[in-house]
């Protein structure tokens, strides 16, 4: 296939899609494709919440056992393949440094790091960083930085609570009102 062709294919959801489904019934060619097509951007998700490789590389072997084991929990109508595979590495990756006790150190700031990935290429995904951006713009400081730091870097409610020194149910208003603002922005 030449190398336009499989760039085509890895951009497509319902070639993944697919290949969840073949690796749901087991097929190993299907998962390793799978595989190649996705261990990058799921490595880079892993990165950026745990800040260290050797972290971030457990993590990404523990997504795979998972993606293998619950493929066939996959459902598209729920929303686009590449997203419930980010969930995974994102949940992966907390649960490992939960069980590790670890807290991700030495990240930038939720902001600077936002800018870092909304990157002013002229790529479909940056765009819609660039969207995000804007959007998180319009919305209160403290609530934003709240978003910023469960969806970027995993704090829990009661780590942001604490961290931001308010009670846990203004936490959870935040981030529920917050989250509802920006489908509503990138919506429109």
């Amino acid at each position: 296939m030449p190398q336009q062709d499989v760039r085509q294919a890895t951009e497509s959801p319902l070639v993944l899609q697919e290949l969840l489904r073949k690796t749901a019934r087991g097929d190993a060619e299907a998962f390793a494709l799978l595989y190649r097509k996705t261990a990058g951007k799921l490595y880079a998700v892993a990165i950026r919440i745990a800040g260290r490789g050797e972290l971030a590389e457990d993590a990404l072997q523990e997504c795979f056992v998972t993606i293998w084991r619950r493929a066939a929990d996959y459902d598209p109508t729920r929303g686009a393949a590449m997203s419930w595979l980010t969930a995974i590495a994102r949940n992966c990756t907390l649960d490992r440094l939960r069980r590790l006790g670890a807290r991700p150190e030495g990240h930038a700031a939720p902001v600077e790091a936002l800018e870092r990935i909304a990157a002013p290429d002229d790529s479909e995904r940056g765009a819609q960083m660039r969207a995000l951006r804007s959007c998180l713009d319009e919305l209160d400081e403290t609530p934003r930085r709240a978003v910023l730091l469960a969806y970027l870097y995993g704090l829990t409610r009661e780590e942001l609570a604490t961290h931001l020194a308010v009670p846990v149910g203004t936490v959870k208003s935040w981030i529920r009102r917050s989250l509802g603002r920006l489908k509503q922005c990138l919506d429109a």
